[in-house]
């Protein structure tokens, strides 16, 4: 079952092209969702530690979802260090987030996106189905 992720145009983290987000299987779209706005949150004033965490245990998750392959092992990848390099502007000193956030929110959301695309048609781990997850 797919799910076309229309939330997020609402909240303004629209998408360019919903087409791979339809083909994308339930529980991995509503960690994608999850994910954008834990990626919001993490480049908001609020944003720290648990937000890093947070955006690590969704990928953990849908690691253990999805088959593994070397394109959606490169998509999480590279979520991994974008997630990382927002979470370095976080920290930075006073007066340089606010420059160092805005690129590299961008950045972690094409990554996002990328992982997004890719996870379209993927097919459940061995772990998925026997735990009988509604794929």
């Amino acid at each position: 079952m797919g799910v076309a992720l229309h939330g997020l145009a609402r909240e303004g983290l629209g998408r360019r092209g919903d087409e791979p987000s339809r083909r994308v299987p339930e529980p991995l779209a509503g960690l994608i969702v999850s994910m954008e706005r834990t990626l919001a949150t993490l480049a908001g004033e609020g944003g720290g530690r648990n937000e890093l965490h947070a955006l690590r245990n969704y990928l953990s998750d849908l690691c253990v979802l999805t088959e593994e392959t070397p394109r959606i092992r490169r998509a999480v990848d590279r979520l991994v260090v974008a997630g990382d390099r927002l979470g370095e502007a976080v920290i930075a000193p006073r007066g340089y987030e606010r420059r160092w956030r805005t690129p590299r929110l961008g950045r972690a959301r094409q990554a996002l996106a990328s992982l997004e695309r890719t996870l379209a048609g993927a097919r459940p781990s061995r772990i998925a189905v026997r735990l009988d997850r509604d794929w």
